[in-house]
């Protein structure tokens, strides 16, 4: 029989969609790109809390837990992004932030460039807790 092993490594993951450039003008103009992207930049990231927001309606909320011993390599923009998340967890008793703000602390004006970002932390287990 034979075994196939899928390795989560940076060959197989869209890095280019992790930068404003990955996205066509165009197609961000279309409507319910433009809801998709207010949807997700309204996303709450939290930072060592418990589940007690999940309550609140209409507030998509996502617990993030960051591997603080991440050894591997990451993208320039995945290390950006694993800079900022990581002091949130390490320096606080509670952090809220939004996909939104973290795009702009990365100086990306695509959010799902931002979101990307996240989504391939979490794929290479430097993340955990992204739900959107």
């Amino acid at each position: 029989m034979l075994d196939i092993q899928i390795e989560n490594c940076q060959e197989n993951l869209c890095i280019d969609l992790e930068h404003d450039s990955g996205y066509d003008a165009d197609w961000l103009s279309v409507p319910v790109h433009l809801e998709v992207d207010e949807k997700l930049g309204n996303t709450v990231l939290v930072f060592n809390g418990s589940a007690d927001m999940e309550d609140v309606e209409g507030l998509d909320v996502c617990y993030i837990d960051v591997d603080e011993n991440y050894p591997w390599n990451l993208s320039p923009g995945q290390q950006k992004a694993y800079e900022l998340l990581l002091p949130l967890q390490q320096g606080s008793t509670y952090a809220l932030t939004t996909i939104k703000k973290l795009a702009r602390a990365m100086e990306l004006e695509v959010i799902r460039a931002a979101y990307k970002r996240l989504e391939n932390l979490q794929s290479l287990g430097a993340i955990s807790g992204l739900n959107v």
